[in-house]
């Protein structure tokens, strides 16, 4: 779980670096992709403002923050994404697990400032932005815990972060949960058991946004895990285990729980193997 900050700041550095003013995937029979000329959209100048706007909470934390904020804001298509399809709905209860420095809290604070009915301020053809909102973190890291609050000090009165390991983490009742990137730094048990845990959570008709690779035999998987393979054993000094998953598994494991899915391609722009997993509660897991 750790090694996903060295891999996002890899991320959102090269993207800073080429655009900061700036997969295929398969479908299994049970989830659908969504249409590949809605996925480009960090590109619209009122995004790149927006971004601009939520990195700048990050400055008096130090350059690092900073541009790790707006290089991933910017370069990671999840984001834009999230805002363009109105995946978080106003006055949302939403619990992030793997919050890392709060960014994805920053966007929306960013968001809700902004006039829907201006083009220059919003792009015009997406959901209108999110309003109301709550959102309960956890991260395992202290560091970022401490940046991410005092990034966001100013709405600590609906922003709660928290040091929490997935694993262990008590997930109160919620609307939305998202989970980016993390879940193949813990096993296939610790997995079900979150994704479960996350299912119980949820009010009805809730969503879970699941981000995770695509474990596919092609380049971008291989580079995917290549990537995360050895910043996991840079950092920790031993043999890492990562625990992938083909599509299709994530939405039978998914569907099993009692979630309905649908698979949205989310690598555009990068070279990883990335899918989004809009995962909708529909009934009681199964025994």
């Amino acid at each position: 779980m750790r090694a996903r900050v060295a891999r996002d700041a890899a991320v959102g550095a090269s993207t800073v670096r080429a655009s900061t003013d700036p997969m295929a995937s398969a479908e299994s029979s049970a989830a659908r992709s969504a249409p590949a000329d809605r996925i480009a959209a960090g590109s619209e100048p009122a995004f790149r403002r927006l971004v601009a706007r939520a990195a700048a909470r990050f400055r008096p934390a130090g350059r690092g923050p900073y541009y790790f904020a707006r290089g991933k804001l910017g370069g990671d298509p999840v984001f834009a994404a999230l805002l363009r399809d109105g995946r978080i709905p106003s006055d949302a209860r939403i619990v992030d697990i793997g919050c890392g420095l709060g960014i994805l809290a920053a966007l929306l604070a960013a968001a809700e400032q902004c006039d829907p009915r201006s083009a220059s301020a919003w792009p015009q053809t997406w959901a209108p932005p999110p309003l109301g909102w709550t959102l309960r973190g956890f991260d395992l890291r202290a560091n970022a815990i401490a940046t991410a609050q005092r990034a966001l000090f100013d709405i600590r009165d609906r922003v709660s972060l928290s040091i929490g390991d997935v694993r262990a983490v008590t997930l109160s009742e919620c609307d939305v949960v998202v989970i980016l990137d993390v879940l193949h730094y813990v096993d296939r048990v610790a997995q079900r058991a979150l994704l479960t845990n996350a299912h119980a959570a949820l009010a009805p008709g809730g969503t879970l946004l699941l981000r995770v690779a695509d474990a596919a035999p092609n380049w971008r998987f291989r580079f995917t895990s290549a990537v995360d393979w050895w910043v996991t054993f840079a950092r920790q000094k031993s043999w890492p285990q990562l625990h992938w998953r083909p599509l299709a598994e994530w939405t039978a494991l998914l569907e099993a729980i009692g979630f309905s899915v649908v698979a949205q391609p989310m690598s555009e722009g990068t070279l990883f193997a990335n899918v989004l997993l809009i995962a909708t509660k529909r009934s009681p897991p199964e025994p």
